[in-house]
């Protein structure tokens, strides 16, 4: 008798929660109903833009309201986020945008701030700190809805690294025991003995290891990743410039990272000067290299893209360090081991201050923020949607993963080095002050010109501070020392 109450009582429940949920579907539609946003999101095919247009019809049927995606190619995005500042016709209600872009929408009053009831919808207790703390907040109030946590990692061919008779002849070479790069130097070291023959035995040459180095945003971002070892000091939040605004980026650190970024391209495959991240990952998953660095991503596809020939051959690690990092302030070496995680390149969901339906605006941006919806397409590599939240990380339950074609091991082995890099309390993440576009086009200009020898390594970052200064004395100096301290939250 009892075993029928309870069963007629959990009924009861689950009929009462039903009804509950239908009739907030059916308030939400009658709210905003025949209302509509519109979102500028990156014309990418399944990357950050793809997941929104799934899940448009989804909210759509949710809520009553139209949704509009508004898909400017990449070079054209920050230009029109920037032309919708002034142009009073153009009102996007919702911007999808890279964290470096999020100055220009701070900087100019137009990002609104989250409430706490969009916190509460998207469980933001879930969510790291690293990302709460240096990408997500401004001057400690936070305007950035977290939808892609990005970090650079390390990946390597596991099965030849424990090769026995390949370690035997690395050690022979070298003295050292062939393992994850713990240095730099370690790594050079890596993709020299491994470049140019053929270690996995398919009759082609395979290489050393593959980068970046394309122009764009992916080969600047995975040589700060590099440099961070040499110039991120492990006490201080400063990395591109000093709390006065003054470039650090042609000092001996930095200068040290590109001569090395540049010397070990040797070890890389002939066209590497074309790689852009997406090339990276297909020569890796394609089984050609022995490293690569790049984005979680990489990690994803190796298990899940149909192309992968290194399912479950794969070893993830931290980045590389240093065994010295460079003092700018005393303007010496100090001998000590210095191994920051690199955080660039996060995607995130902003409202905008002046949007007309601003709470719907506010809806859709938790809906695709949310716990749900982020978990949904992490494990998928080409989703572009990479681990944010400590429900992200979790280990226990790997059901979703191995539905995704990873293993227990490899999938547990893969979040324990993103929640490695992610607690790392030692980090570089974006410029993100007013001008940050025109800063890393400065620097992508001159740092395409050292990739291609044309100019030296130390004439592309003296010519980078130069036109720093410049384009800093143009913004106005001390609004741009305020914001940058804003930016860190100091």
């Amino acid at each position: 008798m009892k075993s029928l109450h309870l069963v007629v009582f959990v009924l009861f429940i689950l009929l009462f929660t039903a009804c509950d949920d239908k009739k907030k579907n059916s308030n939400e539609i009658l709210k905003y109903k025949n209302k509509t946003i519109v979102i500028i999101a990156p014309n990418f095919d399944k990357a950050i833009t793809g997941p929104i247009r799934k899940e448009i019809k989804e909210f759509e049927d949710r809520t009553g309201a139209k949704v509009r995606v508004v898909s400017p190619s990449w070079d054209d995005m920050i230009g029109k986020i920037k032309e919708s500042f002034t142009d009073k016709k153009i009102n996007y209600d919702v911007f999808v945008v890279f964290s470096s872009w999020g100055g220009s929408l701070l900087g100019n009053g137009h990002a609104a701030e989250i409430p706490e009831w969009v916190k509460k919808e998207i469980e933001w207790d879930d969510i790291l700190p690293i990302y709460k703390n240096q990408v997500l907040s401004w001057n400690k109030k936070y305007y950035f809805l977290p939808y892609d946590g990005d970090c650079i990692n390390l990946y390597y061919r596991k099965d030849i690294f424990e090769n026995e008779e390949y370690k035997k002849r690395f050690k022979n070479e070298y003295g050292y025991d062939l393992d994850i790069p713990k240095t730099w130097a370690e790594y050079k070291d890596i993709a020299k003995f491994f470049n140019g023959w053929d270690w996995d035995n398919d009759g082609k040459i395979e290489y050393g290891f593959a980068e970046s180095r394309k122009k764009g945003y992916g080969t600047m971002f995975e040589f700060f990743a590099r440099a961070a070892a040499y110039a991120k000091y492990p006490d201080k939040k400063e990395f591109y410039f000093d709390s006065n605004m003054n470039p650090k980026i042609n000092n001996p650190a930095f200068l040290k990272a590109l001569t090395e970024y540049i010397n070990i391209m040797k070890y890389a495959p002939p066209q590497v000067t074309n790689f852009e991240p997406a090339d990276v990952r297909q020569s890796f998953i394609g089984g050609d290299v022995a490293m690569i660095l790049d984005w979680a991503d990489a990690g994803a596809m190796a298990q899940n893209s149909k192309e992968s020939i290194v399912k479950n051959k794969v070893g993830y690690a931290k980045l590389p360090g240093s065994n010295s990092v460079y003092n700018s302030y005393t303007k010496n070496w100090d001998v000590r081991y210095n191994n920051p995680s690199s955080i660039s390149g996060n995607w995130v969901i902003v409202v905008n201050k002046d949007a007309v339906n601003k709470e719907l605006a506010f809806k859709f941006a938790a809906y695709m923020t949310s716990k749900k919806m982020t978990s949904k397409y992490v494990p998928i590599g080409s989703s572009g949607i990479n681990p944010s939240r400590y429900s992200h990380l979790q280990t226990t339950n790997l059901e979703l993963w191995e539905r995704n074609d990873f293993s227990k091991e490899s999938a547990k082995e893969y979040l324990d080095v993103i929640s490695k890099s992610l607690s790392n309390k030692n980090s570089v993440v974006d410029i993100r002050i007013p001008g940050a576009d025109l800063y890393y086009a400065t620097f992508n200009k001159y740092l395409n010109k050292a990739i291609k020898k044309e100019i030296t390594p130390k004439e592309a970052l003296d010519l980078t501070a130069k036109k720093w200064n410049e384009i800093t004395k143009k913004l106005g100096l001390e609004e741009q020392i305020k914001l940058y301290k804003e930016s860190l939250n100091e």
